[in-house]
């Protein structure tokens, strides 16, 4: 179990539109990685449908360095039919990610919400997480 969580981590799967995969898939792809299953704490599909991954309080595999103290949510999406970062989320999934950080936020008051890529050098989740809070 986690002690701390100081940190709500937004990921995108780096999946194209076409690709509608959800929590099994990811499961299986971090098993392959020798992880013991899904690092995400929640993945959010293209319908907007939410799915559980690990258990909320469980230490995921999501962030090098902060799993410790973080939740992750992971969007399905983020990236075009050439597997290039592109911000391509559906309006059910934006409703479901506002909806999934107030549920968090509400259980980790201390927490704040953050992107993969303010603590990565990487584009997941391919948007502003901190410009999209304030809007």
């Amino acid at each position: 179990m986690r002690e701390y969580t100081d940190y709500i981590v937004v990921h995108c799967a780096a999946t194209p539109p076409s690709m509608d995969i959800g929590r099994d898939t990811i499961d299986e792809w971090h098993k392959e990685r020798g992880w013991d299953g899904i690092g995400y704490h929640f993945v959010i599909r293209r319908d907007g449908s939410v799915e559980a991954g690990r258990h909320v309080d469980a230490v995921g595999a999501h962030v090098r360095g902060s799993n410790l103290r973080s939740v992750g949510i992971c969007m399905i999406g983020g990236a075009n039919e050439e597997r290039e970062p592109e911000e391509n989320y559906t309006i059910d999934q934006w409703k479901s990610l506002s909806t999934t950080v107030e549920f968090l936020r509400r259980m980790y008051p201390d927490a704040k919400v953050i992107g993969h890529n303010e603590v990565s050098d990487k584009a997941c989740p391919c948007f502003d997480v901190q410009e999209w809070l304030i809007n």
